[in-house]
């Protein structure tokens, strides 16, 4: 499957985003953690959108 250079650079960014989620999560950091979520949730739902 080939991905575009934008499609790359999501999937670099929402690897990073669940980084950053697993991180606050281990420092107890409850509402960064639910921030990072909600933009990794937006992040995987525009992906999926470009999929179709």
């Amino acid at each position: 499957m080939m991905t575009t250079r934008g499609n790359e650079q999501s999937l670099r960014t929402l690897a990073m985003l669940r980084y950053q989620a697993d991180r606050y999560q281990a420092m107890k950091n409850g509402s960064m953690c639910q921030r990072v979520n909600a933009e990794i949730r937006r992040l995987e739902a525009e992906l999926a959108a470009q999929k179709d």
